[in-house]
């Protein structure tokens, strides 16, 4: 497996003991509007339980890392860009990850491929004239029968966002959208149980988005959170399994 953190100068940062911020930014796929494990939790404790260094005597802990969830539902990239000086400049963020395109490719937001792409480039040159490095998420697929009942050009639109977001992202990417379409078409049943809506994943699904992430990071879990992450960690081995088929 090739792990994103052989890309990313965050690491060094971190190794070295240096104090980072990471910021989630992007829209429902990145606000923490549910109850239960957000993906975002789990790249926390991730760093938190990878990069944490005790003390000498064991009386206190030095952690390395300060997270902030940016996420605001419903916003397109060009909205994104309207708050970066309110919600992501004050906070200097080491590493950014950017989880969005769907409310761009909804055709009632009129946001051409063309504006999506400058949108995601100017996000990318925006986070590094802060010095920090942009990651790119792709959301989960959605359950495109569904939504083809109910906004069938915006289900078609979807899959050219996503594809541009990957050429825009390069080595910087996280592909959610690929895995979980895979998931989509050949256990529909097992998809579902994992989604809110047509949108949008459910708790259980937004850890399994988190586990993933945190490994393609080279984090680690605790493996006394197992307990607590039964349904996620079973679904995430179901989606490592299809990936080999």
């Amino acid at each position: 497996m090739t792990y994103l953190s052989e890309n990313l100068k965050i690491f060094q940062r971190t190794r070295e003991g240096k104090c980072v911020h990471i910021l989630a930014l992007g829209s429902s796929s990145t606000e923490h509007f549910m109850v239960g494990t957000h993906w975002f939790d789990l790249v926390e404790i991730g760093f938190m339980h990878t990069f944490r260094h005790w003390t000498e005597d064991r009386k206190s802990v030095y952690t390395t890392q300060l997270c902030l969830n940016a996420g605001t539902s419903n916003h397109t990239t060009g909205e994104l860009l309207a708050r970066f000086q309110r919600d992501v400049a004050p906070f200097q963020p080491d590493l950014a990850i950017l989880t969005c395109g769907f409310n761009d490719a909804n055709p009632n937001r009129n946001v051409s491929l063309e504006e999506f792409r400058e949108n995601l480039e100017l996000l990318r040159a925006k986070v590094e004239e802060l010095e920090g490095e942009l990651l790119f998420q792709t959301p989960c697929a959605p359950d495109a029968e569904l939504l083809q009942q109910t906004h069938p050009e915006w289900n078609a639109a979807i899959p050219s966002y996503m594809q541009l977001m990957r050429e825009v992202a390069g080595a910087y990417l996280h592909d959610n959208f690929s895995r979980w379409e895979r998931l989509r078409i050949q256990a529909p049943e097992l998809y579902r149980l994992l989604m809110r809506d047509s949108m949008h994943v459910n708790p259980e699904g937004s850890a399994v988005m988190g586990l993933d992430l945190a490994r393609q990071l080279g984090l680690s879990i605790p493996t006394e959170n197992s307990q607590w992450l039964r349904a996620p960690l079973f679904a995430q081995k179901c989606l490592d399994l299809l990936s080999r088929c």
